[in-house]
């Protein structure tokens, strides 16, 4: 009879904990697939290099770096995922230039950003994936793979 009593009681608790030891992920998860229509693969290390909110509560830049075990099977085509190849290379290093030097420039007086940047490189190569959507209002979302490293970087850009 005790051992159910405390298999009752310790079972809730580990849901819990896991809710709330993952909930930093949990949250940014929901709110890419709601903003984006971008589902990141499950992870238990999220990193937030920066997240900026200058204007608007939804208004601002933020850079996460996940990190996995193994992340190339969990990245498909199908869901928006593009192969990182020599037609999309060049793509794909304009478009991580232009977030970095609009997230500079845009917060020039608060931080630098530039330091975050060289400490925090985004790195991939051919056979990487990246997904990007790009909103009607210029905001978007940047999201590079690097199998090797077997990272996420996340960038968006929310106006």
């Amino acid at each position: 009879m005790q051992k159910k009593i405390i298999m009752w009681i310790a079972i809730p608790l580990l849901l819990v904990g896991s809710v709330i030891v993952n909930w930093n992920y949990i949250s940014k998860s929901i709110e890419w697939k709601l903003n984006w229509g971008f589902t990141a693969p499950i992870t238990n290390k999220i990193e937030t290099v920066f997240h900026t909110r200058n204007g608007f509560p939804n208004e601002g830049e933020t850079f996460h770096v996940i990190k996995y075990r193994s992340i190339e099977k969990k990245l498909k085509e199908k869901d928006g995922w593009i192969p990182i190849n020599e037609e999309s290379f060049d793509t794909v290093s304009r478009r991580l230039k232009k977030f970095q030097k609009d997230v500079v420039s845009i917060n020039k007086d608060t931080q630098n950003l530039n330091v975050l940047f060289q400490e925090n490189p985004v790195t991939y190569d051919n056979n990487d994936k990246y997904f990007y959507k790009l909103e009607e209002d210029n905001s978007y979302i940047l999201v590079i793979s690097n199998v090797k490293e077997q990272k996420l970087f996340v960038m968006e850009w929310i106006q």
